[in-house]
């Protein structure tokens, strides 16, 4: 098993953030993914939206993954990560069931009753109740996108977004191709440890100094956004990661409170901590 890190388009080269300047030229081989509003080829009945708004949630990050990364099977070789409505969203008046039919006058509520989950939609909520979701995708989804998100169907004023969260119509980021290389870790294959309490575990390298007052030289090359290896949480570390997660930090248009979140891959362990 290997880590690996996201390096991100920037301009003619790639960086470890994707609002860096880029440190390394672009890679010879083809991406294998992209961040941006952009989403993959899935119907666009089936692209997700949030439980209470019904507003298409923002599409942050789609990524071919490695084969022992694979962990819905070969048929499912990709994932597509999104964020939804906030905590302060509120239930829309159609939103229960009982309330009646759609307002057939409403073209957004029209296409909202179209609407349908993706075969593959898991969803994840937070602590604070925002809503995310992780599409495991085929690699006819993967490899049609990027694609545009389902087109706006709101009439001017209405359905309008006050949840603090993003959505596909409101937050718009442009499309950066994501390149994978290698990670040189020492903790590559071993469930994740919380760094704070990692003295005392067999096999773990503590990436930070004995006084958590810097990374260890060795963690100082590692990216923030990766697979696998070592977790470098923000706050506390999630329980229940398993050595096949994914750590990100607030890539464009996420609200993460300038953190980080780890996705779990095999678990479905979710969480993030602002910074």
């Amino acid at each position: 098993m290997k880590a690996y890190d996201l390096w991100f388009e920037n301009g003619t080269g790639i960086g470890q953030h994707p609002l860096l300047e880029a440190t390394q030229p672009l890679p010879s081989d083809a991406p294998v993914g992209w961040i941006g509003s952009a989403g993959a080829a899935v119907d666009p009945r089936t692209w997700p939206r949030g439980p209470l708004t019904g507003l298409p949630m923002f599409h942050a990050l789609t990524l071919l993954l490695p084969p022992d990364y694979r962990r819905r099977g070969p048929d499912l070789p990709a994932v597509g990560f999104f964020q939804g409505e906030g905590q302060f969203a509120h239930p829309r008046a159609d939103a229960d069931p009982a309330a009646g039919p759609l307002d057939v006058e409403d073209p957004f509520e029209v296409d909202l009753g179209r609407a349908v989950d993706h075969p593959q939609l898991q969803r994840r909520t937070d602590i604070i109740d925002g809503r995310f979701a992780l599409l495991w995708l085929t690699h006819e989804e993967y490899s049609r996108g990027p694609v545009a998100p389902p087109p706006d169907t709101r009439r001017p004023g209405e359905h309008v977004a006050d949840d603090q969260g993003p959505n596909a119509w409101d937050t718009v980021t442009p499309t950066r191709s994501v390149w994978l290389l290698e990670r040189d870790d020492p903790n590559v294959g071993r469930v994740p440890v919380d760094p704070v309490a990692a003295d005392g575990t067999p096999g773990w390298t503590n990436p930070y100094t004995a006084d958590f007052s810097d990374r260890a030289p060795w963690a100082k090359r590692l990216g923030w956004y990766h697979l696998g290896g070592t977790a470098m949480p923000v706050q506390s570390l999630p329980e229940g990661l398993t050595p096949f997660f994914l750590e990100i930090d607030e890539l464009p248009g996420l609200n993460f409170g300038g953190g980080s979140a780890q996705i779990d891959l095999e678990s479905d362990t979710f969480d993030w901590a602002c910074g």
